[in-house]
């Protein structure tokens, strides 16, 4: 009896998981977005591949030829219209302007953090786990993005970070002002 009560939950473990994928390891990041310029190559390549295959069917004499080329020009075809079409590009921009909008906070706070730094110990904070303990007091660094690089010298310090969502990278620059400003 304990035996099929386990195989039971096991089951509807299974199922659940099967059904809902999405709940194990759930993030809340969002969806990964492509460069836009990935779009534009798909667009304009498939066009080239539609253009190319139905000039290669005007050309070719032979009838099943013909009808194979010209057939298979239909599919480039689709595909550029897709892209022209169905993806969204004003969602995919807004999308993307905000989930730069959080690296550029997340960069915001390590710059509170930096100046912070500065003022208790005169230089600026090299060493990122170091950085996390003093990022704490503000608002913190947001889970869904990766700090790529930070290089900090005396009088001033670099980062750069991207949304794991984003195609895009930010900088941030102390050298242009004020730390707390963006370069």
């Amino acid at each position: 009896m304990l035996i099929k009560k386990n195989y039971n939950y096991s089951l509807i473990l299974f199922l659940t998981i099967f059904l809902f994928p999405g709940i194990i390891g759930a993030s809340d990041c969002g969806d990964s977005i492509k460069p836009l310029s990935y779009f534009d190559e798909v667009s304009r390549y498939s066009l080239f591949l539609c253009f190319g295959l139905f000039i290669i069917g005007i050309i070719i004499d032979k009838k099943p030829w013909k009808v194979t080329a010209l057939s298979l020009s239909i599919l480039p075809l689709a595909v550029w219209g897709y892209v022209q079409f169905m993806v969204d590009f004003n969602d995919l921009k807004k999308n993307v302007f905000a989930y730069n909008a959080l690296a550029e906070a997340t960069l915001a706070n390590i710059a509170e953090a930096q100046d912070r730094y500065k003022s208790e110990q005169g230089v600026f904070l090299k060493d990122l786990q170091d950085l996390y303990s003093h990022v704490a007091g503000s608002h913190g660094i947001n889970p869904c993005v990766r700090i790529l690089k930070i290089n900090a010298g005396f009088s001033q310090w670099v980062a750069e970070a991207k949304h794991v969502s984003s195609p895009d990278t930010i900088k941030w620059d102390s050298s242009s002002g004020s730390s707390l400003k963006k370069g």
